[in-house]
């Protein structure tokens, strides 16, 4: 019985050895991987490989950079701003909410614009302070001053974060799921969306890297920080109309903390609430003013396009985005109404 238990705790020993070396090198891999997928012209469109990017080209103080989560990636067109004679860098990234952002502005502060526009749901600053997924020392202060439980489980996902296949694992399933589609007989190989074959000249923008989901869309990622999506899949929800009331305290104070970090460095802040499909909430934008009063407020939420340009419920597709940044631009140069 001796012999047999420390053979088995051998074994487990040895088990978890061999578990604990396989993630020390899958973190070194994927840590050189994103460093070498991270340059000027690519990114792999997560927190901190979209921060290195823009580090790779900044540039003299540029017009606007604009904050925000894949609504703000793939809604944004830069080329649109450039035509207009406005210098911008898209600092939107997939999966991000303001609760990533202080890391953000503080590398932004680093290489000041003129301005910076935040992007936001306003349905957000009704809801509750989440845990950012992908939080630095920077968000943890954010929570000391807030709520010393939250900075604590910051805190700790930092260090869970510190896994880099967690950090990564959303991108490597979709890349996954990219190299399945093309070999699944059911989806063709996409054979809808691969008709459009010049994506370049479809985004307007220089394309690196092209994902498919199935028939129903495709991701495109631009040189310049950009995103555009090609189709169009919405599946209506019946949502009944709301109206937004309260303020989340925490929400709003932590908000505000970035609001005081940009303006203590002499940077303007603007806030679009972003597009919502068939809009079903209302709200008193006085009551928002009152609570920014040193920020310039654009309400879109209610800004109307037709279905077909929207690529789903929550972003438009190439088509759309296009319209919507040409709409933006003239209300940021005073040639639209906000």
């Amino acid at each position: 019985m001796n012999f047999y238990t420390l053979t088995f705790k051998k074994k487990l020993l040895l088990v978890l050895g061999a578990l604990l070396a396989i993630m020390i090198v899958l973190d070194i891999a994927l840590y050189f991987v994103a460093e070498a997928k991270t340059t000027k012209t690519t990114f792999i469109n997560d927190k901190f490989s979209k921060i290195k990017h823009f580090k790779e080209n900044a540039t003299a103080q540029r017009d606007i950079v604009f904050v925000g989560s894949s609504r703000t990636f793939f809604n944004i067109s830069t080329n649109v701003f450039k035509e207009k004679g406005i210098d911008i860098y898209n600092f939107g990234i997939s999966g991000a909410q303001f609760e990533d952002y202080p890391t953000i502005i503080a590398d932004i502060i680093k290489h000041p614009p003129k301005e910076v526009i935040i992007s936001l749901t306003v349905t957000r600053l009704f809801d509750q302070l989440n845990i950012s997924g992908l939080p630095t020392i920077e968000e943890a202060k954010y929570y000391y001053d807030i709520d010393k439980k939250m900075a604590l489980q910051s805190l700790l996902q930092w260090g869970i974060n510190q896994h880099l296949f967690l950090v990564h694992s959303e991108t490597i399933y979709y890349k996954l799921q990219s190299i399945y589609n093309k070999f699944n007989p059911k989806t063709g190989g996409n054979k809808t969306i691969k008709k459009e074959k010049n994506y370049s000249e479809i985004a307007e923008c220089n394309v690196f890297d092209v994902q498919h989901t199935g028939d129903i869309l495709s991701t495109l990622k631009c040189q310049n920080g950009d995103g555009a999506l090609i189709g169009n899949h919405i599946t209506l929800k019946d949502i009944k109309p709301q109206h937004l009331e309260s303020f989340n305290p925490k929400s709003l104070q932590y908000i505000k903390k970035m609001v005081l970090k940009l303006t203590e460095h002499n940077i303007p802040v603007t806030f679009v609430f972003e597009p919502i499909l068939h809009n079903p909430y209302t709200y008193n934008l006085k009551d928002i003013q009152k609570e920014f009063k040193n920020v310039r407020l654009i309400d879109l939420s209610s800004y109307t396009i037709e279905d077909a340009f929207w690529a789903d419920g929550g972003h438009f597709n190439y088509k759309g985005r296009r319209q919507y940044s040409q709409y933006l631009s003239d209300i940021i140069t005073n040639k639209g109404q906000s």
